[in-house]
Formats: structure tokens, C-alpha cells, sequence
């Protein structure tokens, strides 16, 4: 831990350079995917690693079941293995593809008969237990370093270490209880573990030994990711009623808590970049995902989607953000907020701008300008009802991506010497009081221009 605090000059320099790179004024920062399910109603994603590979759960049967699943970085789920049972959930990713999670052993089992697995090469491994009936592995590190919970005994457990074929308990703070929920590439273990008094605490297992880390108000709190720097975040009770997302950095903790937005909240993932991501609102229904930087404070990433997504769905967690930016998160459709459903939330990367129509107005001619392109470039102007997201052919994702769902091809331009590109198009009158986004594309440089978003008069 080499940061002196969150607010450390090269974390503000790589968030100024980031911001740096997209146009001025931006005001939708993200595309958003809908991933595909395996046969069921329902997913969940758990983790993303640096490639963009996504792992979590995914219904089967109709939603009898739900299994492990990783899917790749084209959106296409992969369904893994049970140990025998009907259940399994993916929990973490390393850079190689393996995973890591839970799968149940007997068909029909109850939550008791599940295990700690790893999912490497094609194959399904047992980690085994610490001496009880049920484990479950939380994260893995690029060295297969697996960490999570095992029960001792039917009625005591903690956090384990599993590496080259052996499970090791962690050393706790006085009682069994608690879990270990990550591990860095330098095997450094972010968790809960329970003090002689009975509290569940944050803890940071490194060298072999445990530590305690500082709480807000109330001495209650986890440990739920840590980067390669070191830093790290979960969740400290603020008051005996209220839970804020936290950051520890360099034995200091730090509230992560947006005011307006719920009274409770939590930080499940953490990039090197310092973005965070969790959860903020009212439990056990009324949370939305959070994006959390150094210069914009926790936004929601509803916030920071484009609006009027076609199912008009809400983005109600996010569990972990990769070196690019993606988003692993989950959300509901509005009216449904019982039937979970996974999405890849995508960083934009806008290096044009694009004007809104002009005069704005619908039943006459209308005319769109975009600055800032190549000169000579054949520009794309494309337009739709509704935002969302949409892979640009020949582009990787964390190039760039569009913010539009299904978009119709208004016409093409050359953009002249000093990059301007223009197209003017009579607007029916029946797009009156219609709101229609628009956005450029320059497909062979995956370029594109910021999100417009216009109501017609």
C-alpha cells in the first residue's frame, strides 16, 4: 500500500486523463448489453476479468435450476458443471478463464450439501472443506490462489486459502465465523472475521497474519474487494440502522456514501483506476447500482446509461469493474423486480461531436453537423427511439461501442478538411413531441460522436 490516500496525485492524474478523452459535455457515459441466458427468466453476474469475460448465474429448465456460467466477450454464455446436484454459482475470474464458486452434490439437495469448486480447463474440481459438510469459494487470483468460507463443523466456519491442492483455514481475530471474499495477485485477503466480542469485522489477512481494519460508527462492517494497489472497499455500519460503502487505504477509511441517493450502501468491486461499484438505496427492493470516482463522487449508473432503454429497466447492482472500465451488473425490468437479469455495462470513448438538429422542429428539412472527424472520413448518422448498446463490427468492445438499440441509417457524409461532416433530412410531422437519440459513427476508426438526445417540436 504505496497510495497516501484515495485522493492520491496519480489516481487523480489517471482520472483526469481519462475524463480528458471524451468530448466535453458528455452526459452519457455508458452503453449497456443484456446478456444472454442459458433457459430461464433469470441472471446474475458476479465478476468481469480484464478481457471482459463475465462470470455468474443463469436459469436452466425454465428457472427449475440456475447453473455457474461464464460468458465470453461476444455476450454468449457458457454453462459449467455441477458436482452432481442441480445448483452452481460463479463468484470469480482470473485473467487465465478459471472460475470459481459453488455447485451442490446430490440432486435435490439443500444449501448444506454444496462445495467450493474450481472450473478449469473443461473440468469441475472439488476444494474440499475444513472439516464440515458445506464450502463455497469467493475469488480467484492469477496464481489460482482460491479464497471463501468452509465450515469447520456443522456450526462454525471461517475463511479459507486454497492453493496447490490444499485448503487452509485463516487465522480469525478470536471466534470462527466470517469469510474471505478476495485476493489480490500479491495474496493479499480482503474479508470478515469475528473478535472475541462477538463483532463481524473487516479484516485484511496478509503475511499470515490478520488485521482489523477501522469502522465508521458502529463496529460492524466487511471487506468485499481489493486491487493490485492495495485498496480496498466494502461496507461499515454508519449508524446502528444505516450501512455506507467505505474504501480502506493505507489503514484509513473513507465514506463512499452519496448523499439523496438511499441511506444505505455498499462497495463490491474496485479497478486499479480507483472506480468503484456497489449497490446504493433502500434494501431489500428499492437499490440501484453505483459508480463511484474520485471526480464525480457515487453516481447511479442509471444516471449514466442512455435514457429510455427499451424495456425500461433499472440497473440494481454491480459487482465488479475491470481495468477498461466494463461493468459487470444486474437489474430488473420495471414492474418485475423479482426476475434479475445480467447486463455488461460498456465505457464510451466519444472523440466527435454532434450537434442536435436544427431547427428542431418536425414536418421540415432538419440538419445534423459533426465536427471533430477525420477529414475525409465517410461519416454514418444513425438515429433511434430508444438507447442501450450495439457492438460496432470489426470494433473490440473496449475500443468502443454504440448507445443505441436497433439504430436506422439516416445517410452518410464525407467530413471535408477540417472534419465537418453534415446531413439535413425532412422530419416527418409525426415525430412531433418524439424524443429520438442520434449518434455518428465512423466504423473503420470505431469512432464515434457523444450521445444526442432531442425532443421535436
Amino acid at each position: 500500500m504505496n497510495h497516501k490516500s484515495i485522493a492520491s496525485v496519480a489516481l487523480g492524474l489517471v482520472l483526469a486523463l481519462w475524463s480528458a478523452s471524451r468530448v466535453q459535455g458528455q452526459d452519457y457515459g455508458y452503453a449497456v448489453f443484456e446478456l444472454a441466458r442459458v433457459d430461464g427468466p433469470g441472471s446474475t453476474t458476479r465478476c468481469i476479468n480484464e478481457q471482459g469475460s463475465i462470470c455468474g448465474t443463469s436459469d436452466i429448465q425454465g428457472g427449475a435450476f440456475y447453473r455457474a456460467v461464464i460468458w465470453n466477450t461476444e455476450g454468449a454464455p457458457t454453462e459449467l458443471g455441477t458436482l452432481g446436484g442441480d445448483l452452481s454459482t460463479a463468484k470469480g475470474i482470473n485473467e487465465h478463464g478459471e472460475a470459481v464458486g459453488w455447485a451442490t452434490y446430490e440432486p435435490g439437495g439443500s444449501f448444506r450439501e454444496q462445495r467450493a469448486v474450481l472450473w478449469r480447463d473443461g473440468e469441475i474440481i472439488d476444494l474440499g472443506t475444513l472439516g464440515g459438510e458445506t464450502s463455497e469459494a469467493q475469488a480467484i487470483n492469477d496464481l489460482t490462489q482460491v479464497v471463501g468460507y468452509s465450515d469447520y463443523e456443522i456450526s462454525s466456519g471461517g475463511g479459507f486459502i486454497w492453493e496447490n491442492g490444499e485448503m487452509r483455514a485463516l487465522p480469525t481475530l478470536g471466534r470462527s465465523g466470517g469469510s474471505a471474499y478476495d485476493i489480490n495477485n500479491a495474496g493479499q485477503i480482503v474479508g470478515t472475521s469475528v473478535n472475541n466480542e462477538g463483532w463481524k469485522k473487516a479484516v485484511l489477512w496478509e503475511n499470515g497474519e490478520v488485521f482489523a481494519l477501522p469502522y465508521l460508527g458502529v463496529d460492524l462492517s466487511a471487506a468485499l474487494a481489493i486491487n493490485e494497489l492495495g485498496q480496498i472497499v466494502g461496507q461499515s455500519k454508519a449508524t446502528i440502522n444505516n450501512t455506507h460503502a467505505v474504501a480502506w487505504v493505507n489503514g484509513r477509511i473513507f465514506d463512499l456514501h452519496g448523499s439523496g441517493l438511499g441511506p444505505d450502501s455498499s462497495a463490491w468491486g474496485i479497478n486499479d483506476a480507483g472506480q468503484v461499484v456497489g449497490w446504493v438505496g433502500t434494501q431489500p427492493l428499492g437499490v440501484k447500482a453505483f459508480l463511484w470516482e474520485q471526480a464525480g463522487g457515487m453516481r447511479t449508473l442509471d444516471s449514466l446509461v442512455p435514457p429510455r432503454l427499451r424495456t425500461n429497466w433499472t440497473l440494481s447492482m454491480a459487482h465488479d469493474v475491470n481495468e477498461a472500465g466494463q461493468i459487470a451488473a444486474y437489474g430488473y425490468k420495471q414492474g418485475q423486480p423479482l426476475t434479475l437479469i445480467a447486463f455488461l455495462v460498456n465505457p464510451v470513448n466519444p472523440t466527435m461531436s454532434l450537434s442536435a438538429p436544427s431547427p428542431g422542429r418536425a414536418g421540415t428539412s432538419n440538419t445534423i453537423t459533426l465536427t471533430g472527424a477525420t477529414p475525409g472520413a465517410r461519416v454514418m448518422f444513425l438515429y433511434s427511439r430508444f438507447g442501450g448498446g450495439m457492438r460496432i463490427p470489426g470494433c473490440d468492445l473496449q475500443q468502443n461501442a454504440l448507445q443505441l438499440d436497433s439504430p436506422t441509417v439516416i445517410g452518410t457524409a464525407i467530413a471535408d478538411q477540417s472534419g465537418v461532416a453534415t446531413i439535413t433530412r425532412t422530419v416527418p410531422p409525426v415525430a412531433r413531441n418524439q424524443t429520438i437519440l442520434f449518434q455518428a459513427l465512423v466504423q473503420n476508426e470505431c469512432a464515434i460522436s457523444q450521445l444526442v438526445v432531442h425532443q421535436f417540436e
